[in-house]
C-alpha cells in the first residue's frame, strides 16, 4: 500500500474525531488512584529514601512501593493519585512526604504504606486566586489574571 494513501486516509479519519473531545473513560491522574500492580516494583522509580529501616520508592503512575528487607521482595502503597511522583523524603521512621507532577504532595504516617493527598495543582491555583485577589496595588490585577490562568491549567 502506498504511503502517501495510509497518511490520507489517517488524516481523513482524523477529521472525524470533534476537535476538543475527551477521550472516552478518560479520569484525570489526580481523580485516580494509583492501579495496584505486580509490576510495581519493576518499573521507573525516580525517588528513594529510608523510613527507619524501611526502603520507600516512587515512580510512575502514583506507583509507591516498600520493602523491610533491603529490596529483596516489594509490596506496593496504596496512593490517591495516579500522578508520576519524582521525590520522597521520611524526616522521621513514620511521616514522610513524596511530591510529583501535577503539583502532588502525599503524607504518609505509617512509614510509606499507605498515603493521603496534601495538595495539587488544582488545590494550589485556588489558592493563588483567592490570595491575590486580597492584595491591592497598580499591579494586582495582573497578578490575580496570572493566578487566574495557573488555576485554569491546574
Amino acid at each position: 500500500m502506498n504511503v502517501h494513501r495510509i497518511c490520507g486516509a489517517l488524516a481523513a479519519f482524523a477529521l472525524l474525531i470533534p476537535a476538543g473531545a475527551p477521550a472516552a473513560g478518560f479520569q484525570d491522574v489526580l481523580d485516580a488512584p494509583a492501579m495496584a500492580s505486580e509490576l510495581a516494583a519493576r518499573g521507573l522509580i525516580n525517588g528513594l529514601a529510608l523510613a527507619g529501616q524501611r526502603v520507600v520508592g516512587v515512580g510512575q503512575r502514583g506507583h509507591v512501593v516498600y520493602s523491610d528487607d533491603q529490596g529483596q521482595s516489594w509490596r506496593q502503597a496504596k496512593v490517591p493519585v495516579s500522578s508520576d511522583l519524582v521525590a520522597v523524603s521520611f524526616p522521621t521512621p513514620q511521616k514522610g512526604w513524596a511530591v510529583g507532577h501535577d503539583g502532588v504532595v502525599l503524607h504518609s504516617s505509617d512509614a510509606g504504606a499507605t498515603w493521603t493527598k496534601q495538595l495539587d495543582g488544582r488545590a494550589l491555583g485556588e489558592r493563588m486566586v483567592a490570595y491575590y485577589k486580597t492584595r491591592t496595588g497598580d499591579d494586582a490585577a495582573k497578578w490575580v489574571a496570572e493566578a487566574e490562568r495557573f488555576a485554569a491549567q491546574g
